[in-house]
């Protein structure tokens, strides 16, 4: 998270990528530890292997940006957003 906040004053502003990661980790905290068990049960996809592969890549990101798939990145954030009962904010 750090390194999101260094990059603001390099490079003025954050990219799609890291805002979505930003608003993954709020709701993450939201929801609580057990992030990835809600998900399965609120949305069938993440019961899935591509889904479980979905929310690994995420979390993985998290640490690492680079590796993270913005397409992933978004559906995941969306998805915890409403386990969350924090309204989407379109991204812009």
């Amino acid at each position: 998270m750090r390194e999101l906040h260094a990059r603001v004053s390099e490079y003025g502003g954050l990219s799609i990528q890291e805002r979505l990661l930003v608003r993954f980790i709020r709701s993450r905290k939201i929801v609580g530890k057990n992030w990835r068990s809600v998900l399965a049960e609120k949305d069938p996809f993440f019961n899935t292997k591509l889904g479980q592969d979905y929310l690994t890549s995420v979390a993985q990101a998290v640490s690492d940006s680079s590796r993270g798939n913005v397409d992933r990145i978004e559906r995941v954030t969306i998805a915890l957003e409403k386990a969350a009962g924090l309204s989407s904010v379109p991204i812009v």
